[in-house]
């Protein structure tokens, strides 16, 4: 049998050992060429960032972190840094000589070690490799906070420019709304109805359209005025050297405003009990408002009151049921004797005393005319100033009747300050003569006084002037019963032709 199939067999195996064991060779001597290569190359850095922009930069582990993970703590601490503009700039406390800790105020930035150092290169001892990454942070927080002031202050100009234009914009929409609304209350006046309770008409159309052109016109200034305050407050809190007014202009209107919202709550039980009882008497008045116009009116008849005194009977009435419902209804509806309806009612009564004060000291100065009979009805008076004959005396004022017939009425409060003349049954006749100055003086007197003493009672004739021109002479008295106030003129004149005296030129 031959060999040569063993022996090509054998040679067979012997290639494929070496090619194996040469391959393995080959694949350990790259595995220690890559190590050697990795051992040598340096090793990856990672960033520590502040708004993407970094600060510093960590290869090595520390206490069992990567330098990844430590980048990204640091990271967090910065930001969280910056977010607080009031936190100082960065220390650096080294606990022990082989670590040295970088803090922001009390926060703990990263912790350095002398792997870093060595990391970074240059032969750089730990403290002076933390110096220099203090450094960087500090310099990297100066200008991020320098950019987000500036970046703050440009948002806060265009907010300001922008609100402004926007609250011109509200504040003249908020006016031709009212206005709108106000034009259609005058154009429309039919369309607003009255206010009824049942079939009572208690407020009229005219006043429910005045009070809603009334209520237009407040809402439209409270518009305008929280528009105006709400952009103040908004300007004002936009800038550091403003914001402290801010609070204050806040605390000045809204503390106010929030403390009275709080008492109207706590008092709205007794708003709705003042409420029910202003529409009862709101009722109760309108009643007795139609009530008088239909006496007014004739359809309902009176023997006690003329017609031509509802009006006036009306009005007191009327006004006297809201007083007393002040002053007798507040306590019952206050539960105390000294509320503020209480109070308004008092003041009410004290405005309309002192208004009928007048009134008052007429009837108390009337009081001695009326009971002391000094003047009777048919006596020739004059008082406060007027002249004529007495028609009737009352407390309150002096009825005469003038020399045209005119019903002249006169307070008696006057008779306090102008005497009372009482010429009796007959006026007081005045005659006014002009004569030549040539003629004798007793000739005229005599004259004179024989036509006063034949046509009036107590005749007085007075010499009132004397010059180139005239003499004149005034005669007076109270004409007698059958003798007229012309008789007295008529009989002047007569004496004056029959004595043959000159008459003079009168005054201009």
């Amino acid at each position: 049998m031959s060999s040569a199939p063993f022996s090509n067999l054998a040679r067979g195996l012997a290639q494929v050992v070496v090619r194996r064991v040469l391959f393995t060779l080959a694949a350990l001597a790259g595995t220690l060429i890559a190590w050697q290569a990795s051992a040598d190359a340096p090793q990856p850095s990672f960033d520590a960032r502040l708004h993407d922009r970094p600060v510093f930069s960590l290869r090595a582990d520390r206490s069992g972190q990567s330098a990844r993970d430590r980048a990204r703590t640091a990271t967090r601490a910065l930001e969280s840094a910056l977010d607080d503009p009031e936190q100082p700039l960065t220390r650096v406390e080294e606990p022990s000589p082989e670590s040295a800790v970088i803090f922001i105020g009390k926060t703990p930035v990263v912790t350095l070690g002398e792997d870093d150092a060595a990391a970074a290169g240059g032969d750089l001892t730990l403290h002076v490799y933390a110096a220099g990454v203090a450094s960087k942070i500090d310099g990297t927080l100066r200008a991020e906070r320098r950019r987000s002031a500036i970046a703050t202050r440009v948002l806060s100009f265009s907010l300001l420019v922008s609100s402004a234009l926007l609250t011109l914009l509200l504040f003249r929409r908020v006016g031709d709304l009212s206005n709108r609304a106000r034009i259609w209350v005058r154009t429309n006046p039919d369309r607003i109805p009255a206010l009824k309770l049942g079939r009572i008409e208690v407020v009229r159309p005219a006043a429910v359209r005045g009070a809603l052109s009334i209520a237009l016109g407040l809402a439209h200034r409270i518009a305008q005025f929280a528009i105006c305050y709400s952009w103040l407050i908004f300007a004002l809190s936009r800038f550091e050297a403003t914001r402290d007014y801010t609070d204050r202009l806040a605390s000045f209107v809204l503390t106010p405003l929030s403390a009275l919202i709080g008492r109207a709550g706590a008092a709205l039980p007794l708003f709705v009990v003042a409420a029910v009882a202003a529409v009862a008497l709101g009722v109760a008045v309108r009643f007795i408002e139609l009530f008088f116009v239909g006496v007014a009116r004739g359809e309902t008849h009176l023997t006690w009151l003329p017609r031509e005194l509802a009006g006036a009977t009306s009005v007191l009435v009327r006004a006297g049921m809201v007083l007393v419902s002040i002053v007798l209804a507040a306590p019952l509806i206050t539960g105390t004797d000294d509320g503020a309806l209480s109070r308004a009612g008092v003041v009410a009564l004290v405005a309309l005393g002192l208004a009928c004060t007048p009134l008052l000291a007429c009837a108390a100065a009337g009081v001695p005319m009326v009971f002391g009979r000094r003047v009777k009805p048919g006596d020739f008076v004059e008082a406060g100033g007027r002249a004529g004959v007495v028609r009737d005396v009352t407390l309150l004022e002096l009825v005469l009747e003038d020399a045209v017939g005119c019903e002249v009425r006169v307070p008696q409060l006057l008779g306090l300050w102008h005497p009372t003349r009482v010429l009796g049954g007959a006026p007081l006749a005045v005659v006014d003569v002009a004569v030549d100055p040539q003629e004798q003086p007793s000739k005229v007197q005599e004259a004179l006084v024989g036509a006063t003493t034949a046509t009036c009672d107590r005749a007085r004739v007075d010499l009132v002037s004397l010059d180139a021109d005239a003499a004149r002479w005034r005669v007076s008295g109270v004409a007698k019963r059958d003798k007229g106030a012309n008789a007295l003129a008529a009989a002047v004149a007569q004496a004056i032709a029959d004595r043959g005296i000159a008459l003079g030129r009168g005054s201009k």
